[in-house]
């Protein structure tokens, strides 16, 4: 029963907080193959549950870039986001997303780009999973050369 506990605990931190939620994984015991998996699980369910509740979101944030597309003077942080989006695509959002702005709002702004739905759940769960074996590592390790 701990164990479950435990497992609802990391998948609810890596809903918000995807990075923050490995070392509490480890810190709560639970083994690091776990962890990285429910962070991983639970950043994916982030992503999905925007992407599928997301197309009237994605409606109204295309009509608001479009809207500060036409004005003088674009929005500064729409020019950077079309920059970046231009520049690195989906891979980048993909490996940019889980330690920056999180799974939601990496959805958001794939969707808002026109990334294709499931390609991008499909991507973003991929970096994720990069990310979570690499922090996870990075923990244990840590915790190993300090407990000896």
């Amino acid at each position: 029963m701990a164990q479950f506990i435990a497992f609802g605990t990391i998948f609810g931190w890596a809903f918000f907080s995807f990075w923050s939620a490995i070392p509490a994984g480890i810190a709560l015991q639970v083994s690091p193959v776990v962890v990285a998996l429910t962070v991983t699980i639970s950043y994916g369910c982030g992503v999905a549950l925007v992407v599928t509740a997301g197309t009237p979101l994605r409606a109204r944030i295309a009509r608001r870039m479009n809207r500060s597309s036409q004005e003088t003077h674009p929005n500064r942080m729409v020019t950077r986001l079309q920059a970046a989006w231009e520049r690195y695509g989906l891979v980048g959002l993909a490996l940019l997303a889980p330690m920056t702005v999180g799974a939601q709002v990496g959805a958001v702004i794939g969707l808002s780009f026109g990334a294709n739905p499931l390609r991008l759940v499909i991507a973003m769960t991929l970096g994720a999973a990069l990310w979570s074996i690499a922090i996870t590592l990075a923990v244990v390790a840590g915790v190993l050369v300090v407990t000896g």
